[in-house]
């Protein structure tokens, strides 16, 4: 009972989102189904009846002709009302729906914290809102739109056979209530063969994705590996179909039960009586027989219907289930009030400490640092040093787990986030180009006129030109095929030049670069920096290399290890200091001399 009351909250829950964006559509909706399901009930009842009658009663002509007009016209009505509501009214309402639920949706994933992508049952229920709610809330309407659809044929065939028979109600309910348990009892067997075998599917799939998809070719071709992949997939196919002979046999053995005792009530007992009844009892004549008969089989089916559509009520409440923690979350992350000073900034991280949810050790450990205005500080370090996590506390996209991060000596916590943010110019290792154009990805945004110099300038800056010209749109080619048969796919170097050139046109004072120029060949980073580095010369900069060649431009280097600071200072002293930097430095020396390659 439980259960059931919490499917219905969910069900009202998703049809209070139409009624709130599209109110006229669930209105047509309700209206159109009772109506169409009582003109089903009539027809596929009550007008065999009428027809038999009339004949066995020599019925006036006048009166079958206006019976069958009205019953006609009712089925014309109800066919131009559903061909409109699904044709017109239900598809330009569904795109309006779908738009406010998805800009609803945007607003709410762009005010979570980074810190959710991090947990994987949250991430799962924000890729799911994302994705399906505008489609399960339409999935939600047609279904209790069907719901009323049958409810009021089922009451329609009902009131029908009371008004002839009050007896036959008992067999016709016995025989309905049998189909609707046998129905449930199929359906609950079908969920349990599909929870068995998704597993088993996911991992068949699996294989026909990776013998399908380009990226796995060359490995397939020079290797055996495909044997092992087929063998996976038979051994998973043979894994599947004993699930489905096991759940298989049970099904077949309860519709077989409910074969055998539809055909002893319906054929037999009823039918038996039913014939009684006109032949014997000569209490019910031809056409009562018919629409009883014919009453009682349309009552078994809308039966079956209603179990399809409970049984979907149910799989779309554990989806509304995602939708609603999605939307009811709230933000962990404080907001404050003040908004960010103008001029200088100086950063400080007072005894920091970080760890991320889920995670087995602290990625930062008391880390106390201090960025002043315009100073160049380059963060150094192996992987999993904590370097990334470090300008991710910086900038706000997660708060400390102890200690403080500060600007001019006040706690950032303080500050609006967007206040605080919009200081910060960034380009991110893992960047990401959008389907649009080279100044559009560049900009971030709309590109007016006044912003083709800043552009061009930036894509200079970044050493994008040759490339560049050689665009017969320029920086107006739109970026991969996906919308655009003329757009173009960049190398992986000329898409982290485009990514690069985001940081110019900003009127950020804080620069951050994480390790943005990790795709392009030594030397070409090494000139791609100096112009970052020139271009932002009265900014702060914070920039992560793993590559060391660059590093003698900052001011400050900070050597990071095990989410601690091990060694700080210029180039030039970490050189003579002899630790960490300078084996690292002299390791990645080595390789480029040794590969041929000169560095700066």
């Amino acid at each position: 009972m439980k259960n059931i009351v919490h499917i219905v909250k969910n069900i009202l829950f998703m049809l209070r989102y139409i009624v709130k964006y599209v109110p006229g559509l669930i209105v047509f909706s309700v209206l159109l189904n009772i109506f169409s399901g009582l003109v089903s009930a009539l027809t596929g009842t009550y007008v065999a009846k009428f027809i038999l009658d009339s004949l066995q009663m020599n019925r006036p002509m006048n009166q079958v002709v206006v019976f069958l007009v009205l019953i006609v016209s009712a089925n014309v009505g109800s066919s131009v009302l559903e061909a409109y509501y699904t044709e017109m009214f239900y598809a330009k309402r569904v795109q309006i729906l779908r738009r406010k639920m998805s800009m609803q949706l945007y607003e709410k994933a762009a005010a979570i914290e980074l810190s959710c992508y991090d947990n994987p049952e949250f991430y799962n229920d924000f890729v799911w809102a994302g994705a399906e709610a505008d489609s399960r809330a339409l999935e939600v309407l047609n279904h209790t739109g069907l719901f009323l659809k049958v409810l009021a044929q089922a009451a329609g065939i009902l009131a029908i056979i009371a008004s002839i028979d009050f007896v036959g109600i008992a067999i016709v309910a016995l025989l309905g209530l049998a189909n609707f348990g046998i129905a449930l009892a199929v359906n609950k067997k079908r969920y349990a063969l599909n929870k068995a075998t998704r597993p088993l599917q996911r991992k068949r799939d699996y294989t026909s994705r990776v013998l399908y998809r380009p990226q796995y070719a060359k490995e397939i071709r020079l290797s055996n590996v495909k044997k092992k992949l087929i063998a996976n997939f038979s051994e998973t196919n043979r894994l599947l179909i004993k699930k489905m002979r096991q759940y298989g046999m049970q099904m077949c053995v309860l519709r077989l039960l409910y074969r055998l005792f539809d055909d002893l009530v319906m054929i037999g007992v009823y039918s038996v009586y039913l014939i009684w009844r006109v032949l014997v009892a000569k209490t019910v004549t031809y056409g009562s027989f018919m629409a009883l008969f014919m009453g009682c089989r349309e009552f078994r089916g809308s039966m079956s219907s209603l179990v399809s559509v409970l049984t979907s009520f149910q799989n779309n409440s554990m989806y509304i289930d995602r939708f609603r923690r999605f939307l009811e979350y709230e933000p962990k992350m404080e907001e404050g009030a003040a908004l960010l000073p103008e001029g200088d900034l100086t950063l400080s991280l007072n005894d920091v400490s970080f760890q991320y949810e889920g995670g087995d050790r602290p990625a930062l450990q008391h880390i106390n640092l201090t960025i002043h205005p315009r100073e160049k500080v380059a963060l150094v370090g192996y992987n999993g040093a904590g370097k990334s996590t470090l300008v991710k506390l910086l900038m706000r996209l997660y708060d400390v787990s102890g200690g403080s991060v500060c600007v001019n000596g006040r706690d950032i916590r303080s500050f609006a986030q967007k206040s605080y943010r919009d200081a910060f110019g960034v380009v991110f290792q893992d960047y990401r180009l959008f389907a649009a154009t080279i100044a559009e990805n560049v900009m971030m945004d709309e590109v007016e006129q006044k912003d083709r110099p800043v552009i061009e300038q930036a894509l200079a800056e970044s050493d994008f030109t040759e490339k560049l010209a050689a665009l017969p749109k320029g920086a107006d080619t739109m970026l991969t095929r996906m919308y655009d048969e003329d757009g173009i796919e960049l190398s992986g170097g000329e898409a982290q030049k485009v990514a690069i050139a985001r940081i110019f046109p900003r009127n950020s004072r804080i620069v951050i670069l994480d390790e943005p120029s990790s795709a392009l060949d030594p030397v070409t980073e090494y000139y791609v920096n100096e112009s970052m580095l020139r271009a932002a010369k009265d900014k702060t900069i914070v920039y992560i290399s793993h590559r060391l060649s660059t590093t003698r431009m900052a001011d400050r280097i900070i050597m990071l290890g095990d989410g601690r600071i091990l060694e700080e200072g210029s180039h030039d002293e970490l050189m003579a200091l002899g630790g960490k930097y300078a084996e690292m430095f002299r390791m990645q020396a080595d390789k480029y001399r040794k590969g041929g390659i000169a560095v700066p």
